[in-house]
């Protein structure tokens, strides 16, 4: 802590409102949340259920501050099944010391198997059973990515285990959600958004989130389509037919009017590419409806064929 000033934690909280592409006001927030995180080493608890660990490798892409700053230096990262080295009783002490303890995050990845519990077993229990005292004792519980935020693919229509997403989880168990639980969606999780998150959580406490959903709105307030860079060729009526024309891609099956997130403006993979710059189409991975209906394409060929067809008038009344 002591080799950081606190232009440092200006320069991060820049970096941050910069690649999430906000306006300059949540820059002193972010600092002073970096700041106090890293004064704390705020202790976190990170849980896997029905997942790829596609959310974790994502934390690993975090540039400013670096994922090395994150995990050794912001956070007290008490168990990780990918990144702890600890393995067997060690880790069911560590997380029982922790646990018990109201001064602690809970960040989950992944689904819950409602209706199969021997889908996921942590140390001999089952997720359900592992995660509730945990979700009960946090300070703040925080979704990381849309399989722990709405269930995602292991919810797919047709799965058996049942899954869900935390809030369900924590509504059927009775667990205080208001005020405690945030959604971080995404397939997977861009790490800015789930740090920028937790930093947040660690200067103010709770964020203000879009209701229902519970996602913090500095991060997912904004739609795809209304900051895609081929806003102007929707406008103009003008569509691609086919992958690599030039054109809006809609008729193509994006759903970028349905997706919430700043992809547009942080891009991905230190802001190398996102989805629409490769000429793919939005699938509107943050959406709580994401990979639900095993009837609903992620590209089409034309308007027709789409489970969901849309306009511009009922864009709005959809996203607001």
């Amino acid at each position: 802590m002591s080799r950081y000033h606190r232009r440092d934690f200006l320069r991060m909280g820049a970096a941050l409102a910069a690649g999430l592409g906000l306006q300059s006001a949540p820059v002193a927030l972010l600092a002073d949340g970096l700041e106090r995180i890293f004064a704390k080493r705020l202790p976190v608890i990170w849980i896997q259920g029905l997942s790829c660990t596609g959310c974790s490798v994502s934390l690993l892409n975090s540039e400013s501050p670096s994922v090395l700053q994150v995990l050794t230096e912001m956070i007290s990262l008490t168990y990780h099944s990918t990144v702890s080295a600890a393995q067997g009783g060690d880790v069911d002490k560590v997380i029982d010391r922790v646990g018990q303890g109201r001064d602690f995050l809970l960040v989950v990845e992944g689904a819950i198997p409602a209706d199969m519990p021997e889908a996921c077993v942590i140390g001999g229990k089952p997720l359900e059973d592992f995660l509730e005292p945990l979700a009960r004792n946090a300070a703040a519980v925080v979704a990381a990515g849309t399989c722990a935020s709405f269930g995602g693919v292991p919810s797919a229509e047709g799965n058996p285990t049942g899954a869900i997403g935390m809030q369900e989880f924590m509504t059927r168990r009775k667990i205080a959600v208001a005020n405690r639980l945030v959604n971080c969606p995404g397939c997977p999780v861009h790490p800015s958004c789930l740090v920028g998150t937790l930093a947040y959580v660690a200067a103010k406490g709770y964020p203000p989130v879009v209701p229902d959903l519970l996602t913090p709105k500095l991060f997912y307030g904004h739609s795809v389509h209304d900051e895609c860079p081929r806003f102007h060729l929707w406008e103009k009526n003008v569509f691609a037919e086919k992958f690599g024309d030039e054109g809006c891609l809609f008729k193509l099956g994006c759903l970028g009017p349905l997706s919430h997130t700043r992809c547009p403006r942080r891009q991905w993979n230190g802001g190398v590419n996102w989805c629409i710059r490769a000429a793919a189409p939005c699938v509107s991975c943050t959406s709580e409806f994401f990979a639900r209906k095993r009837d609903f394409p992620f590209y089409r060929k034309g308007e027709a064929s789409h489970l969901v067809s849309y306009n511009e008038s009922d864009r709005k009344e959809v996203t607001s």
